[in-house]
């Protein structure tokens, strides 16, 4: 009802207009049209009421498709800051890594500094792919040494640009090593859970909290090279060997840099394991 309202005032002004249009030649279209204002000015007002909220709608809309656009346009912005943020915080904390591994180590032997490319995710495995191979002097049966100058595992697998590395953990991981204060030898492995010296004997005077270090026997590995600390020594009387749990000083799970002993060729049991 109110719509056709409307439509009929719409009408009826559309209609005076063009009456008074023609009669405009007229001597009293002056005073006609000037009447006729006054009767539609309440009618133009009204009109430009029902106008206005309609055209502030339209420029509202316009003004806020343009706010959308520019705030879309900061939110990449924002986005694009904060990936490039992101990636100097990672090259500062690779630059501090391997500034911290190289002051660890001095200048007792040739080494390369490696970045973890991948981890195998296999069950039992614990293996990391660097991005150092054989044209940077790496070779398999090399030492790989993280946080402090410790031993955290060893290149089983070259590349021309990839090398491919054994952790201490890993269940096919196997490294000549002995207590640094009794000298007592066995052999370091591992799991997921622990590392253990294994063949160690029962009654041997290794304690809890010793330091375990790399042992030059076979000449698999330099000697001397921190792997962990005795974390518990237990045995049976009836038994020959002891069980020896040991903590890595090092977390291999943490290790985005390390540094590959270049210097160190297996089988090379010289002094510091170089030549």
């Amino acid at each position: 009802m109110a719509r056709t309202r409307s439509l009929a005032w719409v009408g009826a002004l559309l209609a005076l207009g063009f009456a008074l249009l023609a009669l405009s030649p007229l001597t009293a279209a002056g005073r006609l049209e000037a009447a006729g204002g006054e009767l539609l000015a309440p009618a133009a007002r009204a009109l430009h009421g029902l106008v206005r909220p309609v055209a502030e709608v339209a420029l509202h809309a316009g003004q806020l498709r343009r706010l959308s656009a520019e705030n879309a346009r900061l939110q990449q912005d924002i986005a694009r800051l904060e990936a490039e943020a992101a990636a100097l915080r990672g090259a500062v904390a690779a630059y501090e890594q391997g500034a911290a591994l190289a002051a660890a180590v001095g200048g007792a032997a040739r080494h390369v500094q490696a970045s973890v490319v991948v981890r195998d995710p296999t069950p039992g495995r614990r293996q990391l792919l660097i991005d150092r191979g054989a044209a940077d002097g790496v070779v398999a049966g090399q030492p790989v040494l993280g946080p402090s100058a410790t031993l955290v595992g060893v290149v089983v697998e070259v590349q021309p640009r990839r090398a491919r590395v054994r952790l201490l953990r890993d269940a096919a991981s196997a490294v000549a090593s002995m207590g640094q204060q009794s000298r007592t030898p066995g052999t370091l492995t591992g799991d997921d859970a622990t590392l253990r010296l294994e063949f160690v004997p029962l009654g041997a005077p290794l304690h809890v909290g010793e330091l375990v270090v790399s042992s030059p026997l076979g000449g698999m590995l330099p000697a001397g090279l921190l792997i962990g600390r005795v974390a518990a020594v237990r045995g049976k009387p009836h038994e020959l060997f002891a069980t020896v749990e040991v903590d890595p000083l090092a977390d291999d799970a943490a290790l985005e840099r390390v540094l590959v002993v270049t210097s160190f060729l297996p089988g090379d049991v010289g002094e510091g394991g170089g030549r």
